[in-house]
This record gives C-alpha cells, sequence and structure tokens, in this order.
C-alpha cells in the first residue's frame, strides 16, 4: 500500500529525506498528488508537510530547512520529546518538532559544509556536532523517528501494513586479514557480550581493555553471527578507502569522480555512535548540486580505536559496545562495526 505525501513544493531535498525514512528504513511505497484537490479526495492513507495544517489530514509542521536552496547556518531551536532534546522546534504540529529537517539536517551532514575552527586531528570534530551537543551521538535517531512515524501512521490508517527488517551485525576487517570469521547463530554474540560486560566491567587499564576486547571478538567468531563481510576495507577499486579522514564534500565528491559506488568512512575515529544520525545504509545528498548521488554511504556506528580511546568516554568499552548494539537492536538496523586487523588476527 503507498502512502500520499502532500507539500506545496516538491523538491529534491524533501523526496530524499522522504524516500529514505518512509521506504528505505519503514519500506512504503510513496506517492506525491499532482494538485491539493487530488490529496484530500484520496481516500488512502496521507499526510500533509506544510507550514499550515490542510482540513483534518495527518499534518506535520515545516521548520523550512527542506524548503531552502542554500547553505547556510541554522538558527536551530530545540525541544524536549520523551528522553530526548531535538533540534527544529516547531508548534502545532503532530510532533513538537520537524522530523525530516532534523533527520536531513544529520543525514546530509549539512553542519560540515559551515566552517568551523579546525582541531589538532583532521576532519570535523564530533563535539562539534549538533548530536553530540544534543547527546543524541549514540543513538541512531532517524531510525527511532522513522519507528514514532511509523506508529502513528498506524494509529491513523490501522491497514497500512509495513514489512519488517531484522537486526543484523556487520563488521568490517582489512584486506590484510588472512582468515575471516564464520557465520553463527546471532543470539550467541549478545549473550557473550552480555556476559562479559557483568564479569569484566569496572576500572581497567587500557591494555585489559584490548585483551577483553580482543576476547570477545574471538568468541564473535566462535559462537555469534560475525559473518565473512560483504565488504572487506580497504578495496580502492570498489569502496572508499577507510584509512582516509572524511572531509565533507572534498573526499565524497572525489570518490565520486573515481566512480565509487560505496564508503565505509563515515563514522569519528576517536567517538563511538552514529556520525550521520542513522544505522541504515544511505545515499550520499550533495548539497551543492542539490541531488541524491549515487554513492552508498555505510555508516560504522564504532570502530576499534574510537571505543577503546578513553577519552571521549568513562564507560567500560564492553559496556559501550553493548549499549549502541542495543539502540541498533531496538529498531531493527544494521549494526557496522570496524575493526583493526591486527586485533583480528591476534583475536
Amino acid at each position: 500500500m503507498k502512502l500520499l505525501i502532500y507539500a506545496p513544493l516538491i523538491n529534491p531535498r524533501i523526496k530524499y529525506i522522504f524516500n529514505f525514512m518512509f521506504n528505505e528504513i519503514l519500506g512504503l511505497e510513496l506517492e506525491y498528488p499532482k494538485s491539493l484537490e487530488q490529496f484530500l479526495h484520496a481516500d488512502v492513507p496521507k499526510l500533509c508537510y506544510a507550514k499550515h495544517p490542510i482540513q483534518k489530514t495527518l499534518f506535520f509542521k515545516s521548520s523550512g530547512l527542506l524548503t531552502e536552496h542554500s547553505i547556510k547556518r541554522q538558527k536551530i531551536k530545540t525541544s524536549i520529546f520523551g528522553t530526548q532534546k531535538v533540534p527544529f522546534a516547531v508548534e502545532g504540529s503532530t510532533l513538537p518538532f520537524d522530523p525530516f529537517a532534523a533527520s536531513f539536517y544529520f543525514l546530509s551532514r549539512y553542519e560540515e559544509y559551515l566552517p568551523f575552527r579546525q582541531q589538532k586531528s583532521p576532519g570535523f570534530p564530533a563535539k562539534l556536532s549538533l548530536q553530540y551537543k544534543l547527546g543524541l551521538l549514540q543513538v541512531p535517531v532517524i531510525d527511532e523517528w522513522a519507528i514514532i512515524l511509523k506508529n502513528i501512521l498506524h494509529l491513523h490508517f490501522p491497514n497500512l501494513k509495513f514489512p519488517k527488517r531484522n537486526f543484523s551485525f556487520k563488521v568490517a576487517y582489512s584486506l590484510h586479514l588472512e582468515q575471516q570469521p564464520a557465520a553463527h547463530p546471532l543470539k550467541k554474540v549478545f549473550g557473550l557480550i552480555n556476559q562479559l560486560v557483568k564479569e569484566r566491567f569496572g576500572g581497567k587499564r587500557k591494555e585489559q581493555q584490548m585483551t577483553d576486547i580482543r576476547q570477545l571478538i574471538a568468541e564473535m567468531k566462535k559462537s555469534g553471527q560475525a559473518k565473512t563481510p560483504d565488504f572487506l576495507l580497504p578495496n580502492t577499486q570498489q569502496h572508499s578507502n577507510w584509512e582516509e579522514v572524511l572531509m565533507l564534500p572534498k573526499s565524497y565528491i572525489k570518490l565520486s569522480t573515481k566512480n565509487i559506488s560505496k564508503d565505509y568512512s563515515m563514522y569519528y575515529s576517536d567517538t563511538p555512535g552514529f556520525r550521520a544520525g542513522t544505522c541504515s545504509p544511505f545515499y550520499w545528498y550533495d548539497l551543492q548540486m542539490e541531488k541524491q548521488s549515487q554513492l552508498r554511504v555505510f555508516p560504522f556506528a564504532v570502530n576499534y580505536a574510537g571505543i577503546t580511546g578513553g577519552k571521549k568516554t568513562n564507560k567500560d568499552p564492553l559496556l559501550l559496545l553493548k549499549e549502541l548494539v542495543d539502540h541498533v537492536k531496538l529498531v531493527d538496523g544494521s549494526f557496522y562495526s570496524l575493526w583493526n586487523h591486527k586485533i583480528i588476527a591476534l583475536a
């Protein structure tokens, strides 16, 4: 069944983020009416995204970001939604914020196009991101908001069917790794993580933390669904080199000119979390060209250096890993993790 979307102006930004949230995450087909009259007379699941509501249809108020055609520093109002502090606050809407503008801002990495003060290490610092400032970095908020939209739609349109998506645990390794892990049942992985967290949580030296994670990866090989990955890194013929520092938009423009179709560099090297606000693969949106590209981005939730660095969090690495995994499990998403080949070889 299709979902009918009405907005006074259907532009690339709106199509991009609505397609990602409703089609790629929730599995719905979208249709845009040719006129307001067609929308009003349609007896199908539908919603309105505009500045003002239309009759008694399901209404989400636009904050304005998606109707712009430029890149500029935004004056972002925040609001409280449940336990979260959310951006792009609005009034008189189904939700107290604009989930589509917020999701687009995170997914497009809008803020990375703006001037920012360069830190000691190259690249955009995690602590400057809006997710970090709002306490949302370690949550795949776009996927969570999509689930909330799903529940709202189901409440208004009980006959609307959503295909189920399944949680998956994806591990990336270096091409230098000689032996890849075998596939095993998934449930044992998380039982093992829970057990290791209980047994080993506490103040530990970094060396002991490294040993713990090596042991965890070794057990995942034996008893978890740490499959032989469908991507091995780096592979510069088909994929981006994950060892390079991601600088937007320069890095992705470079990949596009080389006809590289997949990227695995969407993460912060020193901070665990969801740099683009999602655990789901997505196509990069080129803000300068105002269009969706053909570059498919696979976002990592964690890499080895980020989870053992000890500078960005006081949590035990295994506990932090478990919390990140639990957030992804909650939305039936894909948990992408990146491990140094030396750590895997020692596991």
